[in-house]
């Protein structure tokens, strides 16, 4: 009797000892399986904020398409480091609102932007020249086919005269397109 004690007790801690393995695999490929969607969480989520570059302009959508309102932006860097002054700045469109603007170092006081023989748009607010929003809306329809934007930003260092191609901006607006995104 004594032997089948011992037997009895050697597969009863057997038992256990094998649902404790089956209990600890099952918590290690649920901790697998938690980290791999966590992980494909993650990917989803940075796909969700789209980026596109072409030239120097920058396209950036943040939501997903067909899922809420276009979140948009088009920005394009220009800058000055040759003698003095020195400047850098940017034109930056956003394409949810139609509201388009100049902002940058040191800070612009007013603004000028020209596409093509388009009559120019012009915008007086400190520090982030912001256009009024009718004529930023015709810009931005210029933007679309237009083959030359021209841009002077007046600062209280001095004045910063720059010309750009608009096919950086035509290019994003393909790509968002491309997305999935509405334009129109």
């Amino acid at each position: 009797m004594h032997s089948r004690r011992g037997s009895g007790i050697s597969r009863s801690s057997g038992a256990i000892r094998n649902k404790m393995m089956r209990g600890r695999k099952f918590h290690i490929v649920l901790v697998i399986w938690l980290a791999c969607c966590v992980q494909t969480w993650g990917a989803s989520k940075s796909v969700a904020g789209q980026k596109f570059r072409a030239d120097e302009w920058v396209t950036e959508c943040d939501s997903s398409p067909g899922i809420g309102a276009l979140d948009c932006s088009i920005t394009v860097p220009f800058w000055e480091n040759r003698g003095a002054p020195r400047g850098s700045f940017a034109l930056v469109v956003m394409l949810q609102t139609g509201n388009m603007g100049i902002v940058g170092e040191p800070f612009p006081t007013r603004a000028v932007l020209r596409i093509d023989k388009n009559p120019p748009i012009e915008c007086t607010e400190a520090r982030y020249c912001v256009f009024p929003s009718m004529q930023a809306l015709a810009a931005l329809k210029q933007l679309k086919t237009g083959s030359l934007v021209l841009i002077d930003v007046y600062t209280q260092k001095g004045e910063f005269s720059f010309s750009l191609t608009p096919k950086g901006f035509q290019a994003g607006i393909a790509q968002i397109r491309a997305w999935g995104y509405r334009t129109e």
